[in-house]
């Protein structure tokens, strides 16, 4: 064998085996896309899952804003029913005592008026007596 066949023989095995790098490049090429892919899903899903996550948070904080303002409200009317409240109870106390010094007064008035009769009837039943005897 001369050079040449020796130069061939050795360009031929390096053709094949460049053949096989080539074919194992192809090889990790698509493992590699199909493990890119596969990553690429998952974090579609883990991003869809956080906004999922984001959307409730959201919505949360709504509900609780809209529940604060409730709660509120609520205390607002409640101040508000407790205040009229007292209010009719302290007018239902000075009701009350102005109807007592009223019943006060009228038996007053009425132990006076009484008082005058038995005076008048005294002075009629003296009269009489002095006029009887």
């Amino acid at each position: 064998m001369n050079k040449e066949d020796l130069i061939l023989q050795k360009l031929e095995s390096m053709d094949a085996d460049l053949q096989v790098v080539r074919s194992e490049v192809k090889d990790v090429r698509s493992e590699m896309s199909d493990r890119m892919d596969k990553i690429e899903s998952k974090l579609e899903d883990v991003n869809a899952e956080l906004r999922d996550m984001r959307d409730d948070a959201s919505e949360m904080k709504v509900n609780q804003a809209k529940q604060a303002g409730d709660l509120h409200t609520l205390e607002a009317k409640m101040d508000g029913k407790l205040q009229t409240l007292d209010s009719k109870l302290d007018g239902l106390i000075e009701n009350m005592r102005d109807r007592k010094l009223e019943t006060n007064e009228r038996w007053k008035i009425g132990g006076i008026i009484v008082s005058c009769g038995v005076a008048v009837l005294s002075l009629i039943l003296s009269i009489l007596t002095r006029i009887g005897r």
